[in-house]
């Protein structure tokens, strides 16, 4: 659904200035990010605002979004399945209760698991290059560390949903970092 649209928006771009614009697949690409995530975080807000979480629910956003930005991460295959499940994990996270020790254990899992396997899936990243690695391994660490700090049980939340996606399967094969 996400990439019919934009491929049908991309190609009415494309129709009504064809010299100036790149091409279909490439505003295809751009266009499903941008209603991907979009929608994601309108619906996100949407069903928070009714649950009375709309605070938690855009601090959860920020703090997945943030940390995945510089570890990488899973990605599904289709914009739908990313859609959903970010709507889904942004609105349900803060309503999971988490107490004080268990947040501290969640803290450590995701900084070993980011410590081991980050970053991972941002190969197709024109902005980060293999010898950035070691220093977004180190911010990934460290920004799941600044958590010690706070103690915020939505951070602690968010970061341990990102650093679980770093693990996640890709057709039944552990991804090339774990091997």
């Amino acid at each position: 659904m996400i990439e019919n649209a934009a491929e049908k928006i991309a190609q009415k771009i494309k129709d009504a200035n064809p010299q100036d614009t790149a091409s279909v697949e490439v505003m295809k690409y751009s266009l499903i990010a941008v209603i991907g995530t979009g929608s994601a975080i309108a619906f996100s807000m949407l069903f928070s605002a009714l649950l009375g979480t709309l605070i938690e629910t855009l601090l959860t956003i920020f703090a997945f979004v943030s940390l995945r930005s510089i570890s990488g991460g899973y990605h599904f295959k289709t914009a739908e399945a990313c859609t959903l499940s970010s709507i889904i994990g942004a609105v349900a996270l803060p309503l999971i209760p988490l107490d004080y020790y268990s947040g501290i254990r969640l803290m450590i899992a995701s900084i070993i698991l980011i410590a081991w396997l980050a970053p991972i899936g941002i190969n197709q990243s024109r902005i980060f290059t293999a010898k950035h690695y070691p220093s977004l391994k180190l911010l990934s660490i460290l920004l799941v560390a600044s958590n010690f700090l706070f103690m915020s049980d939505i951070l602690t939340k968010a970061f341990f949903v990102q650093a679980i996606t770093l693990l996640i399967t890709k057709g039944g094969e552990w991804n090339e970092k774990t091997q």
